[in-house]
């Protein structure tokens, strides 16, 4: 019996067990999207449309900052305008992007949670469905998380590949907040940023001109609200529950189903103000860490994710593949943590748990669901809008809370000294 212990244990700790676990759950969701959810990958034959029918490499995709429509024409390139291979060779690209994840995860976790830290990648991006890999948004899921790993160790390239997500997403220029502070790897970190950040920003405009540079903020700015938003949500469950035709569904221009009808001007106005809101209680969080004296990786990866989900929930947009950039700071979060003792079902462990639930319902909006809350108008699948919205929002208070209290400026206790309180608390990061 001790030797078939033995025996367990090493396949429990080798890395190969968790590798193979990737490559069958990652079957599971190409399985899955052959079968069930093939129509999934419109989004990507839509990049491949408008960037064939470009004039030069700047003027398609207005909405996405300029070097994602380089990034296009690179696999435009590669790819020979083919269909088929388009598709194929945008999904690799993003698998290989997830496989790479999970091994930065394995490498450079602590040892005591790199089993826990690789298993909560693996299984969240399981419950986000196969859209993972026909969505770019993979890219700064995976460049945030790889920043908060990174944090100590190369705060000069942390800074760069948040720069690099900032490129493709514009948001993720947030997440350097929480990398910054008086010391030498705020300086790095921002330097690292910054350089990189002004050489694609000086690329984008030489090619494409101010307008183009902007161009991402005017579509953002000029669009409807989307269905699946939370200020959205109200009105979505008044359009399942009335038997009028108050309020209609449809696909806009801006290749988004939005809502119309009653009160939806108002919810915009909601949205309006809470984007403002929002984005100054983002950077309000992101620059208290900046002066947090006792900064640790999983106190940055805390505060990313609460960036992220206030910058998500206050959109008057709302795309199912939002929710994939929880995964690369929940993958920091669990395996950044320098704590050896922190018990199995601690706060961290917690929040994957709950994410894990977020990413499912958010598969079961779309695309397992999505006809029947465009098209059927039926009551059930909007449920599970509104109850996945309703999780999110006090899912994002919960972790804003916390990320306020780790970045408290009071000294952590000393060794020898830490207790249940210290863990709930988050005194010490």
């Amino acid at each position: 019996m001790t030797w078939l212990r033995r025996e367990a244990e090493a396949v429990v700790r080798s890395g190969w067990t968790y590798a193979a676990l990737w490559a069958v759950s990652r079957a599971f969701l190409g399985y899955e999207w052959s079968h069930v959810a093939a129509f999934i990958q419109g989004d990507v034959q839509y990049y491949l449309s408008q960037i064939t029918n470009a004039t030069s490499w700047s003027s398609s995709l207005v909405e996405y900052p300029t070097p994602v429509a380089w990034m296009m024409h690179l696999l435009l390139l590669l790819t020979g305008g083919n269909t088929g291979a388009f598709v194929w060779v945008f999904a690799m690209s993003m698998l290989a992007l997830d496989a790479a994840m999970a091994r930065l995860t394995w490498r450079l976790s602590n040892p005591r949670w790199r089993v826990l830290a690789t298993l909560t990648w693996i299984i969240f991006v399981v419950f986000m469905g196969p859209i993972v890999y026909f969505r770019f948004d993979m890219a700064p899921a995976v460049l945030a998380g790889a920043g908060a790993f990174l944090y100590k160790r190369r705060p000069a390239l942390a800074g760069t590949l948040i720069a690099f997500g900032a490129a493709l997403k514009l948001w993720p220029a947030l997440l350097l907040l929480p990398l910054l502070g008086m010391g030498r790897r705020g300086s790095r970190a921002a330097t690292g940023f910054g350089i990189t950040g002004g050489v694609l920003a000086l690329a984008s405009l030489v090619v494409g001109g101010w307008q183009r540079l902007l161009s991402p903020l005017t579509w953002q700015s000029d669009r409807g609200l989307q269905i699946e938003s939370l200020p959205a949500t109200p009105l979505m469950w008044m359009r399942a529950a009335s038997s009028t035709r108050e309020w209609v569904v449809g696909l806009s221009h801006f290749n988004a189903f939005e809502i119309t009808g009653p009160g939806v001007q108002l919810a915009l106005q909601v949205a309006t103000v809470t984007t403002m809101l929002g984005f100054m209680l983002a950077i309000i969080i992101g620059v208290r860490a900046a002066w947090s004296s006792h900064r640790t990786p999983r106190t940055v990866a805390a505060v990313m994710l609460a960036i992220i989900l206030i910058m998500i929930d206050v959109n008057k947009t709302l795309s199912p593949q939002y929710l994939l950039w929880l995964g690369g700071p929940l993958a920091a979060l669990i395996g950044g943590s320098e704590e050896d003792a922190r018990p199995i079902f601690s706060w961290p462990v917690f929040w994957a748990l709950s994410s894990f639930l977020l990413a499912y319902l958010t598969q079961v909006v779309y695309p397992l669901s999505y006809g029947d809350i465009v098209y059927g108008n039926r009551a059930a699948p909007v449920a599970v809008l509104v109850i996945r919205n309703v999780l999110l929002v006090a899912f994002t208070v919960l972790v804003s809370w916390k990320a306020w209290s780790l970045t408290s400026r009071r000294r952590p206790k000393p060794a020898g000294h830490e207790s249940l309180e210290v863990e709930v608390s988050g005194g010490v990061a």
